[in-house]
């Protein structure tokens, strides 16, 4: 072989190494660029269709505080359509988020949707909540009515903590509520992880039907014949002790919880893959992958009966407690993604609440299984106290770890949600506290928990209720 032909055989090697190299690059930058991309197309196409925000507005303010390379995804909403697709630098990791009139909106994940009905008409109109106020309503002697307003009115106008409402009800009864510019009453508001206490509501509601066995082993397709996972129990999946690892880490772009809501066309199918590490019931793991495990399975086994999933939600749920607003925004293949996706005006987040304030009674009429409040608040033993079934809880840890809320009793539970949403279910003054905001970039509890605390102190122990 001449020096000539094996330089050139030398130079064609390195010359194709290098176009692999170019290729597995654009590859990887493209797989990177689509977990950004799907997070600004699926917000941003929420927050205009869902929460009939001003677009322009969104795109501007909604993304601020965040990495700077979600500045090099551009959008761009058709508001005829109602849909948002968004791209990446040089056109990498495109996507379209759609959105459908009773679902929200949806990656199109895999280029496609999955086909759902058409939402039926609400069969009744729900009653307002009833005031209780000085002005315009009946006053309760037991609220100190200055010190709730002075609170509200002192967080809302630094707004240091981005508060967007906050709503604050005693005796199933309104008592106060603030709102910050651009928001209000009618304003349906995001719920990241608050959407697992909505998915555990759904369980108990079909526990109550008849549908399931939360001692049961859960029937995940995948499961079967497996001789450890199909020992996962519905109750192992609630208290998130089923075994299965899942990396809950929102900082790495290609983690398995990134993967999972922006790229992947079945969030349940994808966690339910998980491997298994522990024995059910041994350790507990805090995991979004598990309560879209749940939302999946439940529609899987109410369709199995003839039972449309969104409309037992509607049925089961939501129309009975007046709670009309709610969205639950599916996956590309039809399934709630139960761990992050739902939607609702902060009034209705209170009637969620109020209803596990009432042990699952609304109106006279019971909608959860007796003792479903105390199944959710009860202590998952491996949590160490903080964590009951898909809600959190106020206890203090036996390691010396302090409770979340300090000032507010133990016997307080929550749903929680990414940038700080809640709300407190407090039994011992019979309150229900609603917070909605972006606390971005920093953990939202020590900023909001001692508004959380003047609230709890300014309501008394007056009327009729046990104070246990």
């Amino acid at each position: 072989m001449t020096e000539w032909n094996l330089h050139h055989k030398i130079l064609t090697a390195a010359g194709i190494l290098a176009a692999l190299g170019v290729i597995y690059g654009v590859v990887k930058a493209d797989r990177i660029a689509r977990i950004g991309s799907g997070y600004k197309a699926k917000i941003t196409c929420s927050e205009i269709f869902v929460a009939g925000r001003d677009g322009p507005e969104v795109i501007r303010r909604e993304f601020l505080g965040m990495p700077a390379t979600m500045k090099q995804i551009h959008v761009n909403v058709d508001y005829e359509a109602k849909t948002v697709r968004a791209t990446g630098p040089i056109g990498l990791g495109g996507i379209k988020a759609i959105y459908r009139d009773g679902y929200g909106c949806t990656l199109a994940n895999a280029g496609r949707v999955g086909l759902l009905p058409a939402v039926k008409q609400s069969r009744t109109t729900s009653a307002p909540w009833p005031l209780a106020r000085p002005i315009s309503g009946e006053a309760l002697e037991y609220v100190d009515y200055g010190s709730v307003d002075y609170a509200l009115t002192q967080a809302f106008e630094e707004n240091v903590a981005q508060h967007r409402s906050f709503l604050v009800v005693v005796d199933g009864k309104i008592v106060d509520e603030m709102y910050a510019d651009g928001f209000n009453e009618d304003t349906p508001l995001l719920s990241w992880s608050m959407a697992k206490s909505v998915t555990t509501t759904l369980v108990g509601a079909a526990v109550h039907q008849g549908y399931l066995d939360v001692a049961a082993p859960a029937p995940v397709p995948e499961w079967e014949g497996d001789p450890e996972k199909s020992q996962i129990t519905w109750n192992d999946l609630l208290r998130m002790q089923s075994g299965l690892e899942f990396e809950e880490d929102y900082e790495k772009p290609r983690s398995e919880i990134n993967r999972m809501l922006f790229e992947r066309p079945d969030a349940g199918g994808f966690a339910a893959q998980s491997d298994i590490a522990h024995d059910p019931g041994e350790v507990w793991s805090y995991s979004s992958g598990t309560a879209n495990i749940i939302a999946r399975t439940l529609r899987q086994v109410l369709s199995e009966q003839g039972v449309d999933f969104y409309q037992f939600a509607r049925d089961a749920l939501f129309e009975p407690i007046g709670a009309e607003s709610f969205v639950l925004e599916p996956d590309a293949s039809g399934s709630f993604v139960g761990s992050s996706f739902a939607y609702a005006t902060p009034r209705d987040w209170a009637r969620l609440g109020q209803l596990y304030l009432d042990q699952g009674v609304w109106d006279g009429v019971r909608v959860l299984p007796e003792g479903w409040s105390d199944y959710v608040a009860s202590p998952t033993d491996a949590s160490d106290g903080q964590y009951g079934a898909q809600f959190w809880l106020n206890h203090d840890g036996t390691d010396g770890r302090t409770r979340f809320i300090p000032g507010l009793p133990k016997d307080v539970y929550f749903m929680s949600g990414h940038e700080g949403q809640y709300v407190l279910v407090v039994p011992d003054k019979n309150l229900v506290m609603v917070r909605m905001g972006m606390t971005r970039g920093r953990s939202p509890l020590p900023e909001i928990g001692p508004l959380f605390r003047d609230v709890y102190d300014a309501i008394g122990y007056g009327g009729d209720r046990d104070r246990g």
